[in-house]
């Protein structure tokens, strides 16, 4: 199967028309077993998301990760499939209109985004120039189509993306790992955790939350990966 794979700069302007689509909904479809959103679900059906909600999320992205030079799909060349998607944003950029869509009472994904932004504040508080403008990207969304999991892809991506994040000047990579698997992937990159917040803890409208996350996952951790002395 490696010999069949490709790992492409998503901005380059064929791949990015070509593929937009697929890499939306590849993303869309991995965030819906996102641990600590999907098993909300069981104890309050409500602010478990569809796969429509993740769709509506990914779409503020598309456009800016596909041009910025940071993102990488990887190819099946021979199918012309995508089987993954990592996308990369700067870090402090968000999107008017997508903070005041997750500030909106009922939509699922609402407290999960204030769990984030919550959590964002306390890890960039320990280290302050990660909020300078130019000087940290994150990386933001990774996803691998089920019929390509078990063959590192996200790991080749990963290691793929760091290169084109130096290249572009920023000192700082950073992940916000809701997964222990995403937390392993960061280690084994040489990040180090800034920051761990057991998401159980964490308060919405006064009251825990995301409580039942089903072992190994339940904790947070912000990784930082300096690119240059």
């Amino acid at each position: 199967l490696q010999n069949t794979m490709g790992l492409k700069q998503w901005y380059q302007r064929r791949v990015r028309a070509k593929y937009r689509d697929e890499v939306h909904m590849v993303l869309s479809r991995a965030f819906c077993s996102e641990p600590i959103s999907y098993a909300i679900g069981e104890i309050r059906p409500e602010l478990r998301p569809t796969l429509a909600h993740w769709v509506e999320f990914m779409e503020f992205w598309m456009d800016h990760c596909s041009t910025n030079g940071l993102s990488v799909i990887a190819l099946d060349e021979v199918n012309h499939r995508v089987a993954g998607a990592f996308i990369v944003r700067e870090l402090m950029m968000m999107p008017d209109e997508f903070v005041a869509l997750y500030k909106t009472e009922g939509h699922p994904l609402t407290p999960f985004l204030h769990l984030l932004w919550d959590f964002d504040a306390a890890a960039t508080k320990l280290k302050p120039e990660l909020t300078d403008e130019g000087k940290a990207v994150d990386l933001w969304m990774l996803g691998v189509h089920p019929d390509y999991r078990g063959n590192k892809i996200a790991n080749h991506m990963m290691g793929a993306v760091l290169p084109l994040i130096k290249k572009a000047g920023y000192k700082y990579g950073t992940i916000e790992a809701t997964s222990a698997f995403t937390s392993k992937a960061a280690e084994h990159n040489g990040f180090t955790k800034l920051y761990e917040m057991k998401v159980c803890d964490w308060l919405w409208k006064g009251e825990p939350l995301y409580t039942n996350a089903k072992p190994p996952h339940g904790t947070w951790a912000f990784w930082v990966k300096e690119l240059y002395d």
